[in-house]
């Protein structure tokens, strides 16, 4: 075919499909021939084509090894993969994971020889690097090994959590777009060009298989696209199916029918896969509890006694490693397992990031003028204030507590000692300014960086919740065949009390005042009435209004009440959502603003009281000891192990060392928890969840450093007093 030929065969392609935009997207901006949209989609769809980093794995090793990979492996990952859209096989992950798992393991055994080899070289027994450490890395080629093997798996659910809010929206997008021009092609382009996640770039890819000729009909290329869900949610590829069946039936009532039921039945789905969901997660939240805060926190009482009589074979390092890096890694592997399965949900979302305060800013009134600076200098200076006193202490005095040498305890400030011995609370302040100053500077920065934000996310929230009202007033007031220009100016006097009043009222101002037509009263980059209102989801449903609008009031008054009867079921899905997740999340609430500070402050204090106590008891038999005669010393000495325990203390870990692993240990878990509650709750919404975050870390660390003074002065006084008997 010449290109005379083709050129006439798309003028005739055009004739017949003139009610569908065929690309250039967006006609407004058609000078080179292609949208602005268009060209991005091509250059992204370029870049998607480069194999990422796994890929170039898969493909390294399995022209190494090549394994074969069996059916249940194949069952297991080629789902995964097909909706991730890797061009990889199941087999090329095994040939990864084998290639992964001997090539560290062979790193590891080299780390180990190297490691025995120049301790033995500088007379070191066991090696550089203490022999139980080695053995605690040989778990990293294991682990490596099942990341590989399981990272399809947990990209491809990692996607359906970003995509869960969008899978609705795309449903209703099209829905609203089929119901003024019944035609697929237009109603795909539509969602994919007004949605901007995931679920946009897949719909997008739909319409490029069909643009490059790989399917013909727009039918096909949906068909194989949700193919690709059937794995992971069902609603949302039945409710595709169900818009194909609307395009294919001719009798206009069945085919609303079935439009109808496309938005029902993922509502309805949802709704019950989140009730299901919620009763499931029980027991997810009471193994949090348990492993995440109570069991470990509670051991850590008795660590330093165990420490002691082992002899040193528990380190700080030891338990830095498993508290501060081995388990927050289980729970947020635990924690994102358990997020996988979460049903959809739906948030606001702006028409673009500058349209809103700019997360990790605040706005200061400055001798009368208002700056936007950044917050990050004020949580540094925050851990400077509270960490003076630890950073200035341990400068002066790098010893921890107990001492039982009299010439280094001659030297410490008179800050750290108490008569004639340093004082254990004062010792122990050290370390908790420091970990006090680091909870309270991100806990600061987080909420000061986002308040700004949530306000106005909170404000379009609030607007949108009014738009179904509004939107119903507007169709209500064009069915009698008013002019939708004449009947924005009566809406918004019948919606006066609300605040999505002023969309109509601006846009009616634009029409009489500046002569604009309805498309640019609302639409007008600079003067459109949208600019007051930056909710993508008000913009997208305008947009399908003005559609709906070209071919007559009418037919613009059904779209606007059919879309505010869809919007008040997706806020009454949303609130019944909520309802059914109030005890789960109030559990992470309570775990997060209290149980666990409190646990955690119980566990240092009373570590520090438990050496304390041992510590001055045997400096007590040690006195008793040199006050007997020579002959009945040694009995007593043997009898209550005169000496020994003081030597004992010096290979116990210190409590001040306990409490930095601890206090560290509690900032991460309460960062897990409030990405685990706010997943929970709002689904995607990194606002909210650094609010969240940045509010449990300033009252967890109250919670915990008042705990902990209490229980080290309260105990810590009563042991002095025991040891001065």
């Amino acid at each position: 075919m010449d290109d005379e030929e083709k050129e006439r065969l798309d003028e005739i392609l055009g004739e017949i499909n003139k009610d569908v935009k065929l690309p250039p997207y967006d006609t407004r901006d058609n000078s080179n021939n292609f949208s602005r949209r268009y060209q991005k989609y091509k250059e992204e769809e370029i870049r998607s084509e480069e194999r990422n980093r796994y890929e170039k794995l898969c493909y390294r090793m399995a022209s190494v090894l090549n394994l074969k990979a069996d059916e249940g492996t194949r069952r297991k990952l080629d789902p995964a993969i097909k909706l991730l859209g890797w061009e990889i096989t199941p087999g090329m992950v095994l040939s990864a994971t084998i290639g992964v798992l001997i090539s560290t393991f062979a790193a590891w055994i080299t780390l180990f020889a190297l490691n025995i080899g120049l301790g033995a070289a500088l007379g070191m027994d066991g090696g550089l690097i203490p022999l139980s450490l080695i053995l605690i890395t040989g778990l990293v080629p294991f682990m490596a090994a099942a990341y590989t093997f399981y990272k399809p798996l947990y990209d491809a659910k990692d996607k359906v959590i970003e995509s869960s809010g969008e899978m609705i929206l795309a449903v209703l997008y099209m829905v609203v777009y089929m119901r003024s021009s019944p035609n697929l092609e237009g109603a795909v382009r539509f969602a994919a060009l007004n949605l901007q996640g995931p679920i946009s770039k897949d719909l997008k890819g739909v319409l490029w298989t069909l643009e490059i000729g790989e399917y013909k009909k727009i039918d096909n290329a949906l068909e194989n696209y949700t193919e690709r869900w059937k794995d992971y949610n069902k609603d949302f590829l039945e409710s595709l199916n169900l818009l194909r069946a609307a395009t294919n039936e001719p009798n206009p009532t069945r085919r609303e029918r079935l439009l109808q039921d496309s938005i029902d039945n993922i509502l309805d789905g949802t709704q019950e896969k989140m009730k299901h969901y919620a009763q499931g997660l029980e027991t997810p939240v009471m193994i949090l509890n348990a492993v995440g805060a109570l069991l470990p926190v509670l051991g850590m009482i008795m660590l330093p006694l165990v420490s002691a009589f082992l002899g040193g074979l528990i380190t700080p390092l030891h338990l830095f490693i498993t508290f501060n890096l081995m388990l927050p890694a289980f729970l947020w592997w635990f924690m994102q397992r358990t997020l996988s399965s979460r049903p959809p949900t739906i948030s606001s979302k702006p028409v673009s990031e500058d349209s809103l305060p700019k997360r990790g800013r605040y706005t200061f009134n400055i001798s009368g003028d208002k700056m936007e600076l950044p917050v990050w200098p004020i949580g540094l200076g925050i851990f400077a204030v509270f960490s003076l006193y630890g950073i200035i202490g341990y400068l002066s005095f790098p010893y921890f507590y107990p001492l039982s040498d009299s010439s280094v305890i001659e030297t410490a400030p008179g800050l750290l000692t108490s008569g004639d011995d340093v004082a254990p609370f004062a010792m122990l302040m050290r370390s908790m300014s420091i970990i006090l100053g680091l909870g309270l500077a991100i806990g600061v920065t987080k909420v000061l960086g986002n308040i700004e934000r949530q306000k106005a996310e909170a404000k379009l929230r609030e607007i949108e919740s009014e738009f179904p009202t509004a939107l119903f007033e507007l169709g209500n007031k064009i069915s009698g065949g008013t002019p939708i220009e004449l009947a924005l100016d009566q809406a918004a006097q019948s919606t006066k009390d609300l605040e999505i009043s002023n969309l109509f009222l601006t846009a009616s101002r634009n029409v009489k005042d500046m002569g604009m037509t309805f498309d640019d009263a609302i639409f007008h980059e600079r003067y459109g009435a949208l600019r007051q209102f930056p909710s993508q989801m008000i913009e997208t449903v305008m947009r399908a209004i003005l559609e709906s609008s070209e071919k007559g009031t009418n037919m613009a008054s059904t779209a606007m009440m059919t879309i505010s009867r869809y919007l008040k079921n997706i806020h009454q899905t949303q609130e019944r959502l909520n309802d059914l997740m109030e005890e789960t999340t109030t559990t992470i609430q309570m775990l997060a603003y209290m149980l666990a500070p409190i646990v955690s402050g119980v566990a240092v204090g009373m570590s520090q009281t438990i050496i304390t106590a041992i510590f001055q008891l045997s400096e007590s038999f040690e006195l008793a000891e040199g006050d007997l005669p020579d002959g009945e010393e040694a009995e007593a000495g043997a009898n209550l192990g005169g000496g020994t325990f003081i030597e004992d203390m010096d290979s116990a870990i210190p409590p001040e060392l306990l409490q930095f692993v601890v206090g560290l240990y509690l900032i991460q878990l309460l960062y897990i928890l409030g990405t685990f509650y706010m997943k929970i709750s709002r689904g995607n919404d990194p606002t909210y969840k650094n609010m969240f975050i940045g509010k449990i870390l300033i009252s967890g660390m109250f919670f915990y450093i008042m705990t902990l003074t209490i229980v080290s002065l309260l105990f810590g006084s009563l042991m002095t007093g025991v040891g001065d008997m």
